[in-house]
């Protein structure tokens, strides 16, 4: 853990990226001034690529940062945006701000209870956290999703016609970033998939009754 030490061409530009980073942040919280954000963006960003490249070795972001920006740290629009260049700066302060977290639940199992009309009563699936998303199982069901939980967990719902939320894929892939990102234990995961279970139930028992699917 230790400061990143600049030479004087490196302090100038660390210096001019922290004001107009606070420019842009300023805006931001003002709704009624937005004008020239992107512009701004666009020359805080090549200031940040130009303080990258003179670096060496070079600046670590976290992965999820990466894949985020779907761009390489070299490349001259990966700073062109807010939070790559917060990282930086982090880094900057602290060589060792941004390495990933050990991932504590990769191959762990959970279990998610979800209530069903159909039948009346409360079923569990098993789910796996996987590299690249989540593998559910139900009886005889069996299919992976990505960190969506698409196509698996939405085809085992709509098997058992169970209603669920629209905004259920999203949340999934809120967790599994949560999990990456914060380094969440295996009890933290289960409690997050507990409240979707029971998100997901509340949507099922509130649906309209005689009108769908034939259910009563």
């Amino acid at each position: 853990m230790a400061e990143v030490r600049l030479d004087s061409r490196q302090q100038e530009l660390k210096h001019q990226i922290e004001m107009k980073l606070e420019i842009i942040q300023r805006k931001f919280e003002d709704f009624n001034d937005h004008d020239d954000i992107e512009e701004l963006e666009n020359k805080l960003g090549n200031l940040a690529h130009d303080l990258h490249m003179s670096l060496d070795p070079k600046p670590k972001h976290h992965r999820y940062m990466i894949e985020n920006r779907g761009l390489e740290p070299d490349h001259p629009d990966f700073y062109k945006h807010i939070h790559p260049v917060e990282d930086l700066l982090a880094y900057l302060a602290d060589d060792t701000a941004n390495d990933d977290p050990e991932d504590q639940t990769i191959g762990s199992v959970f279990h998610m209870d979800v209530y069903s009309r159909r039948w009346g009563h409360s079923d569990r699936y098993t789910i796996e956290r996987t590299v690249d998303g989540w593998y559910f199982t139900f009886m005889a069901q069996k299919g992976a999703g990505d960190k969506k939980g698409q196509p698996g967990l939405m085809r085992i719902l709509d098997h058992d016609s169970v209603n669920y939320p629209e905004a259920l894929p999203e949340y999934m892939e809120w967790l599994w970033d949560k999990a990456y990102e914060d380094g969440l234990s295996p009890e933290e995961v289960q409690e997050s998939l507990d409240e979707i279970g029971e998100w997901i139930s509340s949507c099922e028992r509130q649906s309209p009754k005689g009108i769908f699917r034939g259910f009563k």
